[in-house]
């Protein structure tokens, strides 16, 4: 099986795919490395409590999950749960509902989701009677 090749982006020199990121012409890396929005180091500041104070805020719920009000079973049970575009905190979601969140939030996009679910829904109940 051939290794594959990379073209380094500082001196576009062909190099083997090794384990190592670096040109073996110049040093340069593989690839630029990632940068952190600077809202993403700020929540990381924000600790569990305050979360648990934006889910009661927001929620009403305290420490449980904020979108179907589960009840945690520890700390780490819960997860603080953001909007990834602005980094503001949004509350407490247990793992299924935070998995279930979108990254891309867009409430006019979540609306027209409801709307297709529901009508799929009202389609299967009208062909069971």
């Amino acid at each position: 099986m051939a290794r594959s090749k990379w073209t380094c982006p500082k001196c576009r020199a062909l190099n083997q795919r090794t384990s190592s990121r670096k040109c073996l012409t110049c040093g340069g890396l593989t690839k630029p490395r990632r940068k952190v929005p600077a809202h993403a180091l700020a929540l990381h500041d924000l600790s569990h409590a305050h979360f648990a104070e934006v889910n009661e805020a927001i929620h009403g719920q305290g420490t449980n999950c904020g979108v179907c009000g589960a009840t945690p079973k520890d700390d780490r049970n819960m997860q603080r749960e953001h909007d990834h575009v602005t980094g503001k905190p949004r509350g407490l979601a247990c793992w299924r509902c935070n998995r279930l969140m979108p990254k891309q939030f867009d409430l006019a996009h979540a609306r027209l989701i409801v709307a297709y679910l529901e009508r799929v829904e009202q389609y299967y109940a009208s062909v069971a009677e």
